[in-house]
């Protein structure tokens, strides 16, 4: 599935894929303790969310 998003992406620049893919991995990053790294992104975080 990460592959076929990935695809899709590179190949059309789909931004909502683009989005889709970004909160699954957002979330994946806050469980692992990621969360003050993506924080420090500030406004441009909510750019990439859906």
């Amino acid at each position: 599935m990460l592959l076929d998003c990935l695809d899709r992406i590179s190949g059309t620049g789909d931004v909502p894929n683009r989005r889709r893919l970004f909160a699954r991995t957002e979330t994946a990053a806050r469980s692992a303790g990621h969360g003050a790294v993506l924080d420090a992104w500030g406004e441009d975080l909510h750019l990439m969310r859906p």
